[in-house]
């Protein structure tokens, strides 16, 4: 009877800290933030693994539906400019309005992830995702 009930006591504690509530989303300022500490370290520093891959785990979803300027105030000028036939360095702060943005989390001439902003018709970062550039 006595292991019996330390086993559903096990189970109820388990199921507990299983329920336990998960911290909150982190606000978009600090979302912005910390993208763009990333950058920094990825791209000014020798990244390792570790902090290349605890970069791109950040879910910039919660990003849909900013503006292109504000993305840009808050990690710079995109690194690149990318159309459906056409592509290169963006003019100054931001790209061409007909062009979609994307910002390296790498160093340049190496490989790695790169934010990319599918832009609508506002300027807007309708979708806003992680690609892997090699």
């Amino acid at each position: 009877m006595i292991r019996v009930s330390s086993i559903a006591l096990s189970l109820i504690a388990m199921m507990l800290v299983a329920c336990r509530a998960a911290p909150p989303p982190p606000t978009r300022a600090e979302l912005l933030e910390k993208l763009h500490q990333c950058q920094v370290e990825l791209t000014h520093k020798r990244p390792t693994d570790r902090s290349m891959s605890s970069c791109v785990k950040l879910d910039p979803s919660p990003l849909n539906g900013i503006s292109r300027n504000e993305l840009a105030a808050a990690l710079g000028p995109p690194t690149f400019c990318v159309g459906l036939s056409e592509g290169g360095p963006p003019r100054g702060s931001d790209c061409p309005p007909e062009l979609n943005p994307r910002w390296s989390f790498h160093l340049i001439g190496s490989g790695g992830p790169e934010l990319f902003c599918a832009t609508d018709e506002k300027q807007r970062c309708e979708n806003l995702r992680w690609i892997d550039f090699e």
